[in-house]
């Protein structure tokens, strides 16, 4: 009768580890399974390529200014370079399922022009200061973030005061 036992606890031990390992097996033929993006850093760059922002592995470099738009005004454009686990920089993907993402602090205060790809605009709305997370956003959910990075909304100028400002077009 332990034999049995024994047989029958082997038995039942085997089915539910073939049945537990087949539920989380990587070969399975879920549609869900997707090709993630990771990062280790981020280079925010301005178009003469002067770094803007820095942050490897979650610390940002503190040699760099705080990002600055004014309000009413519209930033220089700014590139996104990714930076790999030997701080390499390395482009981000090209393919229709990830995009840029991200989130702002203050609403009052910024808002994000994007342009398609890897770049963007700030838009200063209003003076005070906040914060922007930037992400690569891929089916509903962010394979890489940055963290909170500051922005100062400076004073309010003109349109015609700008430094730089998008011309709009006029349709």
């Amino acid at each position: 009768m332990t034999k049995i036992k024994t047989i029958s606890l082997a038995l039942l031990s085997t089915a539910l580890c073939a049945f537990f390992t087949a539920c989380g097996d990587d070969n399975s033929t879920s549609t869900d399974q997707h090709e993630h993006f990771e990062v280790e850093g981020w280079n925010l760059y301005w178009p003469n390529w002067e770094l803007a922002y820095s942050v490897y592995r979650g610390k940002a470099d503190s040699s760099l200014e705080e990002l600055k738009v004014n309000a009413n005004c519209m930033s220089e454009h700014i590139s996104i370079k990714f930076l790999d686990e030997d701080k390499k920089e390395v482009a981000g993907p090209s393919d229709d399922e990830h995009s840029l993402g991200w989130e702002v602090g203050d609403s009052k205060l910024l808002d994000i022009h994007w342009e398609g790809g890897w770049g963007f605009h700030l838009k200063g709305i209003k003076e005070g200061e906040t914060t922007l997370i930037l992400k690569v956003n891929h089916h509903g959910h962010a394979d890489a973030r940055t963290p909170e990075i500051r922005i100062v909304v400076d004073k309010s100028l003109k349109a015609d005061e700008c430094p730089f400002q998008e011309d709009e077009d006029e349709d």
